[in-house]
């Protein structure tokens, strides 16, 4: 059976945004356009981000939740690279953990780059 597949894969590091992380993921929910999946590399925080992070998974399966140890900032280019090897999407779109995007951000982006 074929298997459609996701346009946009949203990759969201993050470290200790407990406080951000739920307007964050909001913001993706929000979005105008909807085939996107939301991948959170968790960089070991030792706030709640995890079960901030945790109770929208448990309600929405395109946000998946990767806890990861610590390895910090300046090694951030490990964290996006893991995500890669787990997204679908024929986009990749970034959203750092205390971030958030305007309603119609993707449906623009997105349009803007099946037309061209």
């Amino acid at each position: 059976m074929f298997e459609k597949r996701t346009l946009v894969s949203i990759i969201t590091p993050t470290y200790n945004h407990a406080a951000f992380i739920a307007e964050c993921i909001q913001s993706a929910l929000d979005q105008t356009f909807t085939d996107w999946e939301m991948l959170v590399v968790n960089d070991g925080s030792t706030d709640d981000t995890a079960v901030v992070v945790e109770k929208f998974v448990s309600t929405d399966s395109r946000i998946k939740l990767f806890n990861n140890p610590n390895i910090g900032i300046f090694r951030l280019s490990e964290n996006y690279n893991f995500a890669l090897q787990f997204a679908k999407g024929k986009y990749i779109a970034i959203l750092e953990g205390d971030d958030i995007w305007e309603p119609e951000k993707l449906e623009k982006q997105v349009f803007a780059l099946e037309q061209n």
